[in-house]
């Protein structure tokens, strides 16, 4: 038995600690070098506080956006609303995917970092990227910048997009979290136009964007 199978039959029971109360104190979790173990009640706590704190910052994210850029914040609202909404991570990427097709883009989708995230067969192939094979990309085409903005080669292409996303004419490549030189996910936009993406466009709209991404997206894996 398989991790995989342990989780697909705890969701599909989902009264299965209702049953057996007592072990929601008995099994215990790993939780930091310092802390010890904690229980799965425990657990449901803390992950249910870091959700209010990542609700908390969205909130103060939205109200300086609603000040400062009030039409960043209204073409923003309705996919952060949509983004709310949602807590799995394939059906975010279909709603980011829609959302960039509104914009006339061909779409959008984001690959995870193999060696920052627990891979898992819920999460398709296609969104996990290795660290090592991107690392030319970003040096060449990133450097320590948060955005680059145009065209790919073939080669590149073929490393963060399937077959069937091709023919791509130009990308808007986003870092997620982490720091410049190793981000934990890339939020990927792609359009057939070689001149919709070029490295002198303003990326404040992607600023905000990625913002709010990065917020949600330790929510969904």
């Amino acid at each position: 038995m398989t991790e995989q199978d342990i989780a697909d039959y705890l969701k599909n029971h989902p009264d299965f600690f209702t049953h057996r109360p007592e072990l929601l104190q008995q099994i215990s979790i790993p939780h930091g070098h310092e802390e010890g173990t904690i229980s799965l009640v425990e657990a449901q706590l803390a992950r249910q506080r870091e959700q209010i704190k990542t609700l908390t910052q969205l909130l103060e994210k939205f109200h300086q956006l609603a000040h400062q850029e009030a039409d960043i914040f209204f073409a923003l609202l309705p996919l952060q609303k949509k983004l709310f909404q949602t807590e799995d991570f394939i059906a975010i990427n279909e709603k980011l995917d829609d959302w960039a097709k509104g914009y006339e883009l061909e779409g959008a989708k984001i690959l995870l970092f193999t060696d920052n995230w627990q891979k898992n067969n819920s999460i398709p192939e296609q969104h996990w990227l290795d660290r090592k094979a991107f690392e030319l990309i970003r040096l060449e085409r990133m450097g320590l910048r948060q955005f680059y903005l145009g065209d790919l080669s073939n080669k590149e292409k073929a490393l963060m997009f399937l077959p069937e996303e091709l023919p791509i004419g130009s990308v808007a490549i986003c870092r997620l979290g982490g720091t410049p030189q190793k981000p934990t996910a890339l939020l990927l936009f792609k359009s057939r136009d070689t001149d919709r993406f070029h490295n002198d466009q303003d990326t404040t709209f992607l600023r905000h964007l990625v913002d709010i991404v990065e917020l949600h997206l330790g929510r969904w894996l």
